[in-house]
């Protein structure tokens, strides 16, 4: 599900960079979108957003978190770094939405000191809970991006507030963000009579919705999934229709055996260890075919 948070809120962010801006810093106008992997380190930030804001050319970064990392502020300030040092030594200032109460919320500023009690940095950032946003506010505000974020502030689970969302996102035909609500509700109505009324709220769009990259992304992610389990399924019959043979043959061994075929994570080379065991004469054979999965 990670990754489908991932790919929703940079979607989100990319799509509707002006919003985003207007809300986080009301006083900059939005210039572009920057390429959000932080070069020569493998690392991808939410949202890179170049600004001018009083004159002066600025980024602003923002990073979405629905569950528990107790290292965010240290991962904004690396963030933080990077991007000022990939674009120019812009100044940054980095955002943390947290999407639901989960776990330890950072704190700002950041404060890191030496051991002779020195401090060497003071790394200020901006947190958003949005469970602590009333809901009208983002509702009043104009912002079509951010509705589907709605569910998640401060009375946002109200029968009004989420006809109120939907309808305005309908009425545009803002479907792609009306996917993205559906789904980001997923975080707050959860089971009983509650979750069934929030899937009705949607059920006349359902078709248009089924159609939509939310949707798709979804299916390929749950296609995705099926593969892998019947990928680690055949993976076990193979491991353990090696085990077996060792067993009946070359009982002595079948420690090894358990041992090597656990590294093997491919079926083709189960599937050659296999033909090679069929062919072994003697325990010492055998054995080598095994040890030379390590080589």
């Amino acid at each position: 599900m990670a990754g489908l948070w991932d790919s929703m809120m940079k979607r989100l962010v990319r799509r509707y960079a002006k919003h985003f801006v207007k809300w986080l810093v009301a006083e900059a106008v939005f210039v572009r979108a920057l390429d959000i992997e932080l070069q020569n380190q493998q690392l991808f930030a939410d949202a890179l957003l170049e600004v001018v804001l009083r004159g002066t050319s600025a980024l602003l970064h923002i990073e979405f978190q629905a569950y528990d990392d107790p290292d965010m502020a240290m991962r904004l300030l690396e963030y933080n770094v990077l991007a000022s040092r990939q674009y120019g030594h812009l100044p940054v200032y980095s955002y943390v939405i947290y999407l639901r109460k989960a776990g330890e919320v950072a704190e700002s500023p950041l404060v890191r000191g030496f051991p002779t009690g020195e401090d060497v940095h003071h790394f200020f950032f901006g947190v958003i809970k949005l469970w602590e946003v009333p809901a009208e506010f983002l509702l009043q505000a104009q912002w079509l991006g951010v509705l589907p974020l709605v569910t998640l502030t401060g009375g946002g689970k109200r029968p009004e507030v989420v006809k109120e969302m939907i309808d305005q996102l309908a009425s545009v035909g803002e479907y792609d963000l009306l996917a993205i609500a559906r789904v980001v509700g997923g975080l707050v109505f959860k089971t009983g009579p509650e979750l069934e009324w929030f899937r009705r709220r949607f059920s006349m769009f359902q078709d248009i919705l089924s159609e939509s990259w939310v949707y798709q992304e979804i299916a390929e992610q749950g296609m995705e999934k099926g593969r892998e389990e019947e990928r680690q399924q055949e993976l076990q019959r193979q491991r353990q229709a090696i085990i077996g043979f060792v067993q009946r043959l070359f009982p002595e061994i079948t420690a090894l055996a358990e041992q090597q075929t656990a590294k093997i994570t491919d079926p083709e080379t189960l599937q050659t260890v296999i033909l090679k065991l069929l062919d072994a004469q003697t325990v010492e054979e055998a054995r080598q075919i095994l040890l030379s999965v390590d080589k």
